[in-house]
């Protein structure tokens, strides 16, 4: 796209109309300025959101969506031109200059240099900085590997259903607590779901408020003794085959984390935001070469990993992190 001919379009727009190109070699779409605002607020009116920072070479801020988001919008807006690079949308009503000049401020804070805590991986050096990092796999990877996610969590909740039986009644002898513990997690588009789990902590872990995991994960002093079996043996992760079933997660992704300690996160890294682009998993490449997050440098590693996967994730990138996972639980590896 040219630099000039957006910044035209975006001083002719009128806050009714967006302007949407399409990312070189992806399924992304962009906009700038005006159109990046009414764009966002078009999304977030379809329950959705987005990704949103500030670009220095255009000096504007921008609004990214999926091909998905797009063909969403087509059903609220009234489409002026499309082609395969380009859309040129115009929205319903204009909005107030005033909230875009707070927006585009708070665009611009946000992308400033954040605090500094520097991490180092194994795969650092692979990960950009400063650039967008797109998903690297397929429109038609995406859709075969959800269907196939679907089919999966389907049967192996028929498979397992004794097993889980058993870990639900073993929970509720212990305490007579629920056994099954649900929290709200951030998903794909950064929107928030309701994760599950067999509960494996006391009923009263987090009354401190929302903490990390403690001593290496399934040695938290908050466990339960059934908790802390199930944890060490990774059955306390069985409900999530319900959280892929219905297209919250993937068997294989970025795990899933609260907005609490993703606020914190961004305050170090902001590439966190680009995980949005996909679906969080049961398990992830950085679980296993990262294990439990029980300090801020630990999860900012996490993320390296994470970018890396997001950068490329494959078929075969999932059935060798498939693997390697049943490896580590079978040969009783802690993570």
């Amino acid at each position: 796209m040219e630099i000039q001919l957006v910044k035209e379009r975006e001083l002719k727009n009128d806050t009714q109309h967006v302007h949407l190109y399409r990312m070189k070699d992806s399924d992304v779409w962009v906009a700038y300025g005006y159109s990046a605002y009414s764009l966002r607020l078009c999304v977030k009116s379809l329950g959705y959101d987005n990704l949103r920072g500030f670009s220095t070479f255009m000096g504007l801020p921008y609004t990214m969506v999926s091909f998905r988001e797009v063909k969403r919008l087509r059903r609220r807006v009234l489409i002026e031109h499309e082609d395969d690079n380009y859309v040129f949308l115009t929205t319903k009503k204009a909005f107030d200059k005033n909230e875009y000049i707070r927006w585009h401020h708070n665009c611009m804070e946000d992308s400033k240099e954040p605090v500094t805590l520097k991490v180092h991986t194994l795969v650092s050096d692979q990960v950009p900085k400063g650039v967008f990092i797109p998903d690297s796999m397929s429109a038609f990877a995406r859709n075969t590997k959800r269907i196939i996610d679907c089919i999966s969590a389907f049967l192996a909740m028929i498979v397992f259903s004794p097993l889980a039986l058993f870990c639900y009644i073993a929970i509720k002898i212990e305490d007579g607590g629920p056994a099954i513990f649900k929290q709200e997690r951030i998903g794909r588009f950064g929107r928030p779901f309701n994760i599950y789990k067999f509960r494996s902590m006391r009923l009263d872990a987090e009354k401190f408020g929302p903490q990390l995991s403690h001593a290496g994960g399934d040695n938290d002093p908050r466990l339960t003794k059934i908790g802390k079996f199930i944890r060490a043996h990774h059955l306390d992760e069985l409900p999530q085959l319900w959280n892929v079933f219905n297209g919250d997660m993937a068997f294989i992704g970025p795990r899933p984390e609260r907005q609490f300690f993703i606020d914190q996160i961004l305050e170090y890294d902001k590439r966190y935001v680009y995980l949005y682009q996909i679906r969080p998993g049961v398990t992830s490449y950085a679980t296993l070469y990262n294990g439990y997050t029980d300090t801020m440098e630990k999860m900012l590693c996490r993320l390296e990993y994470d970018l890396y996967y997001l950068k490329k994730r494959s078929w075969w990138f999932d059935l060798k992190i498939l693997f390697n996972t049943f490896c580590s639980i079978a040969f009783g590896k802690k993570f």
